[in-house]
């Protein structure tokens, strides 16, 4: 489906919460995690011409914070493309004390102006994987660019008990979101559009909602 002008896509969110000794179910199921960051879950759109929108999924504007101008100018670097692109993030500035300015790329709605509806999450991670990983890498995600303001999640298929269990710091990472590899985008004209097809884990001292 062509995606020719900015219209807004409610960005993929779990619903559902489960505990952690169902963790192992869905491990056996062969879905796959990415760790859950404190932050704000945007959608950041690049137009042709290289103008930047980011929403967070309440459909608003961000109030407190603007993609920087040199994650504008690495975001082009990595996204040369002459269509439309719109990524899925958590935006991490406001919600934690030490980490500010940085984008945790972990989903793509559109891509050479094509909405990717009836993608799978697979599909989707694999262009993602072509431009955003890289062999700079941390626990959680891979580091993008020089001054470590891009980072791009990492999937896991294994050990789901053992990577939530060894989070250090839930104010960084609250916890996992459980991904059906084969889920397949629906349109995102709702919050919950695309809640079928993921599930998330998170430490209990945390109040805020994905």
């Amino acid at each position: 489906m062509k995606y020719q002008s900015f219209k807004y896509l409610f960005p993929p969110r779990p619903e559902s919460a489960i505990s952690p000794d169902t963790l192992s179910f869905y491990e056996n199921r062969g879905w796959v995690s990415q760790f859950k960051k404190n932050g704000t879950n945007t959608i950041i759109a690049i137009s042709p011409e290289k103008e930047f929108i980011a929403m967070n999924r309440h459909k608003e504007m961000h109030k407190a914070w603007n993609l920087t101008d040199y994650i504008k100018t690495e975001l082009i670097k990595l996204f040369p493309d002459t269509g439309w692109v719109v990524l899925v993030a958590e935006i991490m500035h406001s919600k934690t004390k030490t980490i500010k300015d940085t984008i945790f790329v972990h989903d793509l709605l559109v891509f050479e102006s094509e909405f990717l509806l009836d993608s799978t999450f697979t599909d989707r991670q694999k262009i993602l994987d072509e431009r955003l990983k890289t062999n700079v890498e941390m626990e959680t995600h891979y580091v993008c660019d020089k001054e470590n303001k891009i980072w791009f999640a990492k999937l896991f298929s294994s050990d789901f008990e053992k990577l939530f269990w060894d989070i250090e710091d839930p104010t960084i990472d609250e916890g996992l979101v459980i991904k059906n590899p084969q889920g397949k985008l629906k349109d995102c004209n709702k919050p919950t559009s695309n809640a079928s097809w993921q599930v998330k884990c998170r430490h209990t001292c945390k109040k805020y909602n994905f």
